[in-house]
């Protein structure tokens, strides 16, 4: 299914993209209202902040009759999960919704980290409100995430796998954080391997995927083989999605990623392309990519010299491949599982459009 001709990839990715628009049609506007309403009648000033950061109003509160920004991935792939180890997708929703939150309060914190002034095109938080009303919207939010998961009481699901999905949720939550300390540890350094990122990216980008798809799965079946291969499928698709990030971090579209071309050159972000780049390349552009990022500031000059190394060292082909690796690990783990027809092609959709999305 993952061969590297060129052509047959254009047409099978264009097969899937349209599944997976037709999957985020689905279930997208549900996600947006369920969040809605999971946040309190009376407004206040956090609220107005946190419903500008999602999107539904502007930042003087007004309704901007939008969908809830970005592609709520995390509460669908829990649906999908749930739906594919034969569950009740409607019973799940009150533990997808929380996944969601959970990713936005980690946003509004990552703005803040990395200095972010625009997110979907839009000033970020801190950039209008300042950093601590910011850093309070986020941990808000977090919080508001508790209280949705709490209602999968509500819906009839047994009380310990309640509590076996709340703790998978923190537990996650954790590692994403311990995770995002990592990335930020890393920032500057050009010594990094290959090994300490794939375990970084697990922790900042996989744990949540990896959660989404076993709340998902936990809550349709015992079936322990299920339970194990859609845990490995979540591992590996995170490594997917956070390695096509990084490659988006650099060649991306700014009309489509709203980030200028070597965005996470100018941060001093070691990504993927620089670790897999300085161990390609020879001791002399090593030495010259090390120079770079030991400077206060990135220069044109200096982004350019390095996007010209990534060229002679085709970082970005090995990035692609890399991520196109993990895909087929990820949908090998769950080859042998029993599971409708529509579902493992909705699933293998959701993978191949992770690996070549272009946003």
């Amino acid at each position: 299914m993952y061969r590297k001709n060129s052509s047959e990839n254009s047409w099978m990715y264009s097969d899937s993209e349209k599944r997976v628009t037709n999957i985020f049609s689905k279930y997208h506007a549900q996600v947006s209202s369920m969040m809605q309403h999971q946040f309190p009648n009376n407004e206040t000033k956090i609220n107005t902040m946190l419903k500008y950061f999602l999107g539904w109003t502007d930042s003087t509160g007004q309704l901007t009759n939008k969908p809830i920004s970005g592609k709520a991935l995390r509460p669908i792939l829990c649906v999908l999960a749930c739906d594919a180890a034969g569950g009740n997708v409607e019973q799940v929703m009150p533990a997808a919704i929380p996944l969601e939150l959970i990713h936005n309060f980690s946003l509004i914190h990552d703005d803040i980290q990395d200095k972010d002034e625009l997110r979907h095109n839009r000033p970020t938080i801190w950039a209008l409100w300042g950093n601590p009303k910011a850093l309070i919207a986020g941990n808000n939010l977090r919080i508001i995430a508790d209280i949705t998961m709490n209602k999968l009481m509500e819906t009839g699901v047994p009380t310990n796998k309640c509590l076996r999905v709340n703790s998978i949720l923190t537990q996650a939550c954790l590692k994403m954080i311990e995770g995002q300390y990592l990335d930020i540890k890393y920032e500057g350094e050009t010594s990094l391997t290959k090994q300490l990122y794939l375990e970084m990216i697990s922790k900042k980008t996989g744990a949540l995927i990896t959660a989404a798809i076993n709340i998902g799965v936990i809550l349709a079946t015992e079936n322990q083989n299920k339970l194990k291969a859609f845990n490995d499928f979540g591992k590996y698709l995170g490594a997917v999605f956070q390695i096509t990030d990084d490659i988006l971090g650099i060649w991306g579209k700014e009309s489509k990623t709203g980030k200028p071309v070597g965005a996470d050159i100018i941060r001093k972000k070691n990504s993927l392309p620089i670790i897999l780049t300085n161990s390609n390349t020879t001791n002399k552009n090593q030495k010259i990519i090390e120079n770079i990022y030991s400077k206060h500031t990135i220069s044109n000059q200096d982004l350019n010299e390095i996007l010209n190394i990534m060229e002679q060292s085709k970082t970005k082909e090995r990035c692609l491949d890399l991520a196109t690796t993990y895909c087929q690990k990820a949908l090998s783990s769950i080859k042998n599982v029993s599971i409708s027809e529509e579902s493992r092609k909705d699933i293998e959709s959701i993978a191949l459009f992770l690996t070549q999305r272009q946003h």
